[in-house]
């Protein structure tokens, strides 16, 4: 947990959106890590606000879900409110992909 902050500390905002997009990268854009975790910075947020309350399995699953679709092009609050609209699909839940 510490390490994580630490990198939090060094990570500087991006540049451009807060928004991951799949059109081709401006070239004085840096393609690194941190970059990248800038861009989904507010998912791993509210994964790790949620970490104490709720099964660790489910955060887990939840924060890759919408990160992945922040790198898809939707914002951070457009995914997590498809994300959720996904855990009230029993389907997903029978199927054990996603826990309660």
């Amino acid at each position: 947990m510490i390490r994580f902050r630490r990198l939090i500390k060094r990570c500087r905002p991006p540049v451009i959106s807060p928004v991951i997009s799949v059109a081709p990268v401006a070239p004085s854009q840096a393609l690194n890590a941190c970059y990248f975790f800038c861009q989904v910075q507010p998912a791993i947020a509210h994964g790790l606000a949620e970490l104490t309350a709720t099964n660790t399995r489910h955060i887990i699953i939840e924060t890759a879900l919408i990160s992945y679709l922040m790198g898809m092009g939707f914002d951070y609050s457009t995914a997590l409110a498809i994300v959720e609209s996904w855990e009230t699909d029993n389907t997903l839940l029978a199927e054990g992909i996603l826990v309660e």
